[in-house]
């Protein structure tokens, strides 16, 4: 799954699970492998309601689980409408890398006085 594998690369220290959405392979058996996990959904924005229900199941599967409704709280009407994933939100956020590039293209000197100083980007 596109989330599972792009959110690996932003937040490699977390285990990303693709479930194949909504309608994919949450049942018992296949999320058995979470046991004794503390597990944190985060579902599609339009999706936290169904997900809410469905972490039932691994009620008795999971050390603790949490359905977060992060990209709800901070989500605009047209991404909802969209029905963004956090993937996405990770995708159109530019690192900061991407932010200096911007500032570069801008101003040339910049790149100047980075090559001079020895600076390095710090993530």
């Amino acid at each position: 799954e596109k989330t599972a594998v792009i959110m690996s690369h932003f937040i490699p220290d977390y285990i990303w699970l693709a479930t194949g959405g909504k309608n994919g392979c949450f049942n018992k058996e296949a999320m058995s492998v979470l046991r004794g996990r503390e597990v944190t959904l985060v579902p599609d924005l339009g999706s936290t309601e169904l997900w809410r229900e469905k972490s039932a199941l691994l009620s008795g599967i999971c050390k603790r689980v949490a359905v977060s409704d992060v990209l709800e709280r901070m989500a605009t009407d047209d991404q909802r409408e969209a029905g963004l994933d956090i993937a996405d939100f990770f995708l159109t956020v530019p690192t900061k890398c991407q932010i200096l590039q911007q500032m570069i293209r801008r101003n040339p000197a910049l790149q100047t006085l980075i090559d001079e100083l020895g600076l390095e980007l710090v993530e």
